[in-house]
Order: structure tokens, then sequence, then C-alpha cells
């Protein structure tokens, strides 16, 4: 019977993964408590069926008690010790309700993916595989390292080994931990952030192009570690040439690794890069898409042919599917206008981009610029009121933008001295400090009437 109950329990236990790593001698495995005795192999079976059982129905005390036993006396017995036993500690953790039981289980986390790693060696997730969801965990468990430079290393060793085969999740938070301590130190760590970056964008980009049911993800992802990239002040247009004009002239047929580049060309503001605007020239080739339009209205912009940015910027607002990218050829247009001295225009544009994203300071601080230079009255007095709207502009953008902040204060300074004097507001019938006064005309706004200080 005891036959019968074992081959019928080999069959009922998944085949996958079971490579095994030879025990190295006179090692005994890190214990959870205390020594037991050796399972057989016809126990261990019984046990492991049990508790990949109880964790499928949620029964993690049952589970526990079926695989602490094999865990400890037979750690290279197979690898579902570690794939279950990740879920049955994680689950402890999460009920536990001291500080010392919940450091002694993310220790026993940390343990039981170094046995996996001295215990198998699987082809399919090999031993930098586990070291990235050891990484993973650390992050998760031990939130009070900031850095998490040991972290970093495992992640570096994962993303390192295992380039395109590293999960996705691995290759984000690589960037992420590499962008925290670049943050600490930026003049000693802006060169490894630099190639930490480059790796981890690699492999998304050959996921992404892979295809297949990773390939949305992946594709995300690069996009979130290229803001990031772009965000941290650690871009340099000369050092993205550098990196990427190669890329460009082998990739001129390759419209969605252009249309790529060129997106995070605009995200670090390099777009009057000569390899953005071939990406750009060679997209455009290829298939007339947004970014590619853009890129070429970057190209007239730089030429000073504003009317031809123009013309290509309607083109990518024809094109544009994304809002983001949308708010944000509409600011560009609106800046166009601005140069063509068409501030009405440049108001327009500016609003339809703050439709979209209302968090988008720039845009107040444009909209700002453009009404401080309408002319809406003949009145000398009442001329000036466009000034109380621009000045709440500057104040909006702000609020919404903390990277305005200065240049916002640096435009209220300048246009607060235009203001009316306290005498002028004084003796002016449709003037009263303080209350309400709508501006008229194009810009159309209701402000506060105020004076400047004397």
């Amino acid at each position: 019977m005891k036959k019968v109950l074992l081959i019928a329990l080999c069959f009922a236990i998944p085949m996958v993964g079971f490579a095994q790593k030879k025990k190295k001698k006179d090692e005994a495995p890190t214990q959870e408590a205390p020594v037991v005795a050796t399972l057989s192999d016809e126990e261990c079976f019984e046990k492991v069926s049990l508790f990949q059982s109880f964790v499928k129905m949620g029964d993690w005390s049952a589970a526990y008690e079926n695989w602490l036993p094999v865990y400890q006396s037979r750690p290279d017995f197979r690898s579902q010790i570690y794939t279950n036993g990740a879920k049955i500690l994680e689950y402890r953790y999460s009920q536990a309700s001291t500080d010392e039981a919940r450091k002694a289980l993310r220790d026993s986390i940390m343990r039981l993916h170094d046995e996996r790693i001295k215990y198998f060696d699987d082809a399919k997730y090999p031993d930098e595989y586990v070291l990235g969801m050891k990484a993973m965990d650390y992050l998760t468990y031990f939130p009070e390292d900031e850095l998490a430079l040991q972290a970093y290393d495992w992640l570096k060793q994962s993303v390192t080994a295992l380039g395109a085969k590293a999960q996705i999740t691995v290759l984000r938070k690589y960037v992420e931990v590499s962008y925290n301590i670049y943050k600490s130190n930026p003049d000693q760590y802006s060169d490894q952030f630099l190639a930490d970056y480059q790796a981890a964008s690699a492999a998304l980009e050959q996921i992404a192009a892979a295809g297949g049911k990773n390939a949305e993800h992946a594709t995300s992802q690069k996009a979130y570690v290229d803001r990031l990239y772009a965000a941290s002040g650690a871009a340099d247009c000369d050092q993205m040439d550098q990196m990427y004009a190669n890329v460009v002239a082998e990739s001129a047929s390759d419209l969605e690794k252009l249309g790529s580049i060129m997106k995070l060309y605009r995200r670090l503001g390099c777009t009057e890069s000569e390899v953005y605007f071939a990406a750009a020239e060679h997209s455009h080739k290829l298939q007339p898409t947004a970014e590619s339009a853009a890129g070429c209205a970057q190209m007239c912009i730089k030429k000073n042919d504003m009317n031809g940015a123009l013309e290509y910027y309607k083109q990518a607002l024809s094109l544009v599917t994304d809002n983001e990218d949308k708010a944000d050829y509409l600011y560009r247009m609106a800046n166009v206008y601005v140069a063509l001295k068409n501030y009405q225009q440049g108001a327009v544009y500016a609003q339809q981009a703050l439709d979209i994203n209302a968090e988008d300071g720039r845009c107040y601080l444009l909209l700002g610029i453009c009404y401080a230079s309408a002319k809406i009255y003949d009145d000398p007095i009442l001329a000036r009121s466009v000034f109380w709207v621009a000045c709440d502009m500057f104040q909006k953008a702000k609020q919404v933008d903390a990277s305005c902040t200065s240049d916002a204060n640096k435009l209220i300074a300048t246009y607060r001295q235009y203001f009316p004097s306290k005498e002028d507001v004084f003796f002016h019938r449709d003037l009263n400090e303080g209350s309400a006064f709508r501006v008229g005309g194009w810009v159309a706004r209701t402000t506060i009437c105020r004076s400047k200080a004397e």
C-alpha cells in the first residue's frame, strides 16, 4: 500500500524545475527550528503533496506544518520547497504581531533564497534569477535601509547575467535603486547610474521587441525608466548623442526604435540635437508619426522657420494618441506662437494643453507671459490690469508644479512693478483696491484689483 501511495504522489507533483545541485559535504542546512529526523523519500513526497494542496486552499497553518519538516531535513529534495515556502513565509510575516517575530521571519525569507541557490541549479531559474528575487524581497522587508546597497549588488548581478531574461520588475527596480544611490552622491555615481539605466533600458527594449505576453509591460516600464532618467538631472545631451548616434544610423528603417529614441530625447530636453533631427527625418520618411512630425518641427525652429514648425506640429496633433504627448505638442505650439508675437493664439494653445494636464506649470507661465503682452485697453491705467492676471498665472504655476517656483517668482517680481499705483487705483472710477475686476478682450479673466508696493 505504501508503494502505491508513493507512486501516486510522484505523479501528483509537477516535474518542472527538479534539477538539483549536489549537496556540499559537511554543510548542514540552515535551520528555523530544532533539527528533525531526516525524512524518507516516501515521507517527503507525501508532505510536499500536502503542503502544495494546502497552499492552494489557503490553509497556511497546515501548509507550514507539512512544509517545515521537509525544508529542515531535506532542503535538496524538490524546488517546490522554495516556491511554496516563499508564499508560506510571506503569509506568516503578514500575520506576525510583534517586531521580533517580523524580524525573524524576514531573516527566514532571505535565508530561503540562499538555500535555494545552495541546493538547486535550475536552468530556467538560475542563481542570478533567484538573486533578483532576493533583492526584491529585501527591498520589501528592509525598508529602513534607504540606499539598499546590498540589494543593488544582487540586482546588478541579476541584470548583468540575465539581460533580457531578467524579470521586468527586477529591471525597473534596478534603475530605481541606482537612481536613489545616485541622488545620494551625484558626483560619485552619475556614470554608474547612466550605465545601469542603459543596461536595463536595453533589456526592456529587447523584451518589448520580442513580442508576446510581456511586450506591453516591458514597453510601459521602458517608458518609466526613461522618464526617471530624464528627471534625474544626470542626463546630458552630449552623452545621449554618444550613446545613440550609431543606434540611429543603424536603425534608419526601424520605426519603433526611432520613435522611442525621439521620445527620450524630447523628455531630456535634447530636441536641438542633430541625432534627434536625424531620427525624426528617418522616421518621417518611413511613416509620418506624431513623434517624427514633432521632431521635424523642432528642426524648423532651430532654422528659425516658425511657420514650418507650426505645420509640423499640426501634423503631430493630428496623429498623436497619447494625451501626455498631445499636451506637450500643444505647449510647444503655444511657444511658437509667442515667438511670432501672436500672444492670443499662444494663450489658446497653452490653455488647451492645461485642459489635458492641469498640473503643467510651464503652461501657466506661458499663459502669464501671453496675458502680460495683451493690448486690451486704451486707458493707460486699465491697460495695466493684464499684469494682475499674468501674476495670477505665475502664482498658479508654482502652486501646481514646484519645479516652476524659481521662474514664477522672478516673473512675479518683474511684472508686479507694472501694477497701477495706489493713487491710480484710488482715483479711477472703475477700480477698487481688493475687489474683483473682469479683464475683457481675449484675456477674459476675472482677477483682483491691487496696487504696486510703493
